[in-house]
């Protein structure tokens, strides 16, 4: 949710350049003071979850998520988000209970007990920031049970003309108002390295700074940790809500995620557990809302601001201070596997990402404390100097003499170790 209002704002502004536009915030500093709010209880039990930061200028829209195997891999969890610390944070019911909220982790705040939603009563978040201010929400209650009665994959093709596959769900409507539905997806897929080999390089007592000649200690060793075979994941980073026909009616093969035919994310084996929401009209509307306005067909549109009204606000009355929506939503869950070859049992796989044709470099280089002239380096950056960025996984000897070639045969790290696409772990969940 926070991409999504950090993305309004910035095209906004852009669109100030061309034409004014009234975002009814003064200055950045303004921008800066405005609290983003992400909370949702539903009925299972469990310790419930509420994150609070504040809006930036600074936006990452997605470069840091492109891996690059010439660059070093970012850790970026927690980058560029100004999350909100030592706030007070709780959920009241209408029957009395309050819920306290501890914070965990920066800006991260999670119930002292595991409770559950229960669909006759009401719910109310309230906030209070270290500055004094005092947020809440209007009372939320859940709208109705519906479960996802059956999930499936199927062949198909995308509004754009892609061949693919298509994860679908049917579900069936239990009991109260079941008409707005918002779906979220977990992915999890088996990622093999193409070029993974047995050995690894191993660097040590590497002192790139030695006079006059660089200082290392570089080794083949056989792999201490498995870089094969990995499980990678994404969640669902879109909005996908979904309405029912008429009240009371099923939702019958509504696709909630598309897998073009290409990705390599079905290569081998792939499983998606689908979460579905049953959510209110006003959140339901806050969301599309949000979609909508996320749309380059719409921002450049009459996009004004009052544009967002979730249910938060300030005790003080003050307003533009509060961006989010408290939600109160039943949920079901259910999961898939499918096999590449189950869809297309004839054809090639899926390609990999990225171009993993084998290299070589001059084992050394030149310190990097030497003062003396130096002339033009054609040759690419040395085996050591990328081994102690991680960017490279080895694959042999190399054999041949060539310009600018070195003892050794590697390619990209991504090629040879999986570790850096997914986790070598198996998923408790995961079945072949």
């Amino acid at each position: 949710m926070k991409k999504f209002i950090l993305f309004i704002i910035c095209i906004s502004a852009f669109i100030s350049c061309i034409e004014e536009v009234d975002l009814g915030i003064e200055s950045d500093d303004e921008v800066l003071k405005i609290l983003i709010v992400e909370a949702t209880l539903t009925n299972e039990i469990k310790n419930h979850k509420v994150t609070l930061s504040r809006m930036d200028t600074i936006v990452d829209l997605g470069i840091d998520s492109v891996y690059s195997p010439y660059t070093p891999i970012r850790d970026i969890n927690r980058d560029l988000v100004r999350y909100e610390t030592n706030a007070t944070v709780s959920i009241e019911s209408d029957n009395g209970t309050t819920y306290s909220f501890n914070e965990t982790s920066a800006g991260i705040y999670e119930s002292d007990l595991e409770f559950a939603a229960e669909i006759d009563n009401t719910y109310q978040l309230s906030i209070s920031t270290s500055d004094g201010k005092r947020y809440s929400s209007t009372k939320m209650q859940i709208e109705g049970l519906a479960s996802i009665s059956n999930i499936y994959a199927e062949k198909t093709t995308s509004e754009s003309g892609a061949q693919g596959i298509g994860i679908f769900v049917d579900n069936t409507v239990a009991s109260g108002n079941v008409q707005n539905l918002r779906y979220t997806y977990d992915e999890t897929y088996k990622v093999i390295a193409p070029n993974w080999t047995p050995e690894a390089f191993k660097l040590t007592n590497y002192e790139p700074c030695a006079l006059p000649l660089v200082t290392y200690d570089l080794e083949i060793v056989e792999r201490e940790e498995e870089q094969q075979v990995c499980y990678g994941n994404n969640l669902s980073n879109t909005i996908i809500q979904a309405q029912q026909s008429n009240l009371g009616s099923n939702i019958k093969k509504f696709m909630v995620r598309f897998i073009d035919q290409q990705n390599f994310i079905i290569s081998h084996r792939y499983s998606v557990e689908i979460e579905q929401l049953v959510s209110s009209a006003a959140s339901f509307s806050f969301y599309d809302q949000l979609n909508n306005f996320s749309q380059t067909g719409s921002i450049f549109s009459q996009v004004q601001p009052g544009f967002l009204q979730g249910n938060l606000s300030s005790d003080d009355g003050g307003q533009g201070t509060v961006i989010g929506f408290f939600d109160v939503l039943s949920v079901s869950r259910n999961r898939v596997f499918f096999n590449y070859t189950d869809f297309y049992p004839e054809e090639e796989l899926p390609p990999y990402p990225f171009n993993c044709r084998e290299l070589t470099a001059p084992e050394s280089h030149v310190s990097f404390c030497f003062s003396g002239p130096r002339g033009p380096n054609p040759c690419p950056q040395s085996v050591i100097q990328q081994i102690d960025l991680n960017l490279i996984s080895y694959v042999k000897p190399n054999v041949n003499d060539v310009v600018c070639g070195g003892p050794h045969i590697f390619v990209p790290r991504v090629c040879g170790d999986c570790t850096v696409l997914g986790g070598n772990v198996k998923p408790d969940f995961w079945v072949e």
